[in-house]
């Protein structure tokens, strides 16, 4: 029996070794057996998939196991985001959400994401008790046919009310009169024709590249960050676009590129959006980031007096701050921002919206309005390197060893503060800092920096590094 692991919202493997069909059946049991104990099955689950390799025929699998347990199944009609899933679960008040998808992870990978019906991930409690669920009881399923004709499988549309909901997120006359060129990458997923419907009221013109269906996602992981997005930045410089956007695989991330087909890293799209929020749309709170996210959040957050709270990496972390209702905005360093006045849940798609109304607003170029943001808070320069290890390493030993004996200078710059919410970042004087971060699920030590100068970003990468290759704990 293959030993199955839930991780932050659910499972993953590589098909065919150890994400396969019966082992598809032995977590939807598991799944089902949860919502039965919870008393909340009869409420249904929403059930949804992206464009990988075998995603909906996986997807189909789970909906026969939950029916042939008597749980209701609103099945989608199509291939689709996975904050669609999510809007679903708490707008439709249902038990939850399962989604089939490996998000931004290489093509051999798929996965199993569950939603809650608050419309985030599920915490590390719910996933738990799933797992211990696993063999704990026969499989039963029935056929989707069978399903169908006795009501407990219905296919539905689950991406138009996700859009309407998104469109309201929106200013509506700002949009309407919208007039940029855009250059859209869905990076083969399931993002495909979403931005133009949701700018289908406006005057903008968007090109989509990598948009037809290849579960290969053309040899490139389906990750926007920029050594992934070469076609896009091509794209934007050579069609005069205004803006190029792209979205991973399942749509909950964005990539953002300028006019001039500059990549902005997460650090300075985060801020900007941030910014935005608080100076045009009005919005009040506080803000939470990821441990691996940058200074500029900070230094906004405190020009205008707003608590900033600073979580592990993982948006499950973000999203337990926003259902404390006090955090309006949050994100992580992987371009994963969520808005609480929508979803507690990360949403590429009306990331992606918000930067279209924010030039529209601004009549201005992105990199005019980048460099405005970057003369009040500081230039923002982000490198993360990810080093392969023989074996997984011990988080709480590597902690423990650096933080008893922290270095006095990095990269050439003195070190103010030494913190451990996940993994070692050191901070040093002048803002800039150093995180090294283990995976829990690979054999990688993630190495990342961030300094308002190139130069001194290469000295604290370089040294980062040599940090992370003595490590053997």
């Amino acid at each position: 029996m293959e030993g199955i692991k839930f991780g932050t919202d659910g499972w993953r493997g590589i098909i065919a070794k150890d994400f396969t069909f019966f082992n598809i059946d032995r977590v939807a049991q598991a799944i089902a057996d949860y919502y039965r104990a919870q008393g909340t099955g009869e409420k249904g689950l929403a059930v949804g998939y992206d464009n990988r390799f075998l995603s909906f025929e996986f997807a189909r699998e789970v909906s026969e196991v939950l029916a042939g347990n008597g749980i209701p199944v609103r099945l989608s009609s199509r291939s689709l985001p996975t904050q669609c899933i999510s809007f679903a679960a708490k707008h439709k008040d249902l038990a939850g959400g399962i989604m089939i998808t490996a998000s931004h992870n290489p093509p051999e990978f798929n996965g199993v994401k569950i939603k809650c019906p608050f419309g985030g991930s599920a915490p590390a409690q719910v996933t738990d008790e799933i797992e211990s669920f696993l063999d704990k009881s026969r499989i039963r399923k029935i056929s989707l046919e069978e399903g169908e004709r006795k009501g407990l499988i219905k296919k539905e549309d689950l991406v138009g009310e996700y859009l309407e909901k998104v469109g309201s997120f929106l200013d509506e006359d700002v949009i309407k009169r919208a007039h940029l060129k855009i250059i859209y990458d869905p990076m083969f997923g399931v993002g495909t024709g979403l931005i133009e419907r949701l700018l289908a009221f406006s005057k903008c013109r968007i090109t989509e590249i990598h948009s037809t269906y290849n579960p290969g996602f053309g040899g490139i992981n389906p990750e926007p960050i920029e050594e992934n997005l070469l076609s896009l930045k091509e794209k934007v410089r050579c069609e005069g676009a205004d803006l190029g956007i792209a979205t991973d695989g399942d749509a909950d991330r964005v990539g953002v590129v300028d006019e001039t087909g500059t990549y902005l890293n997460p650090h300075q799209v985060f801020s900007l959006l941030l910014l935005y929020l608080i100076e045009e749309k009005g919005k009040k709170g506080g803000v939470a980031k990821t441990v691996s996210l940058g200074f500029q959040p900070e230094r906004i957050a405190e020009e205008f007096g707003l608590p900033l709270e600073e979580t592990p990496v993982g948006f499950k972390h973000i999203c337990e701050k926003m259902l404390k209702g006090q955090v309006f905005f949050g994100g992580e360093e992987s371009g994963g921002y969520g808005y609480r006045d929508h979803l507690p849940e990360r949403d590429g798609l009306l990331s992606s919206l918000l930067l279209v109304e924010m030039l529209t607003r601004k009549e201005k170029p992105l990199s005019m309005i980048l460099k405005e943001m970057e003369d009040r808070f500081g230039r923002s320069f982000f490198k993360r390197v990810d080093l392969k290890r023989e074996r997984l390493i011990n988080k709480e030993k590597m902690v423990e060893e650096f933080s008893s004996c922290p270095p006095s200078f990095v990269g050439g710059i003195a070190v103010k503060e030494v913190k451990t919410i996940d993994g070692v970042k050191f901070v040093m004087e002048d803002g800039s800092w150093l995180l090294l971060r283990p995976s829990g699920t690979e054999p990688k030590m993630r190495v990342y920096a961030e300094s308002s100068d190139k130069q001194k970003l290469a000295r604290i990468i370089e040294e980062g590094l040599a940090m992370a290759r003595k490590i053997n704990v």
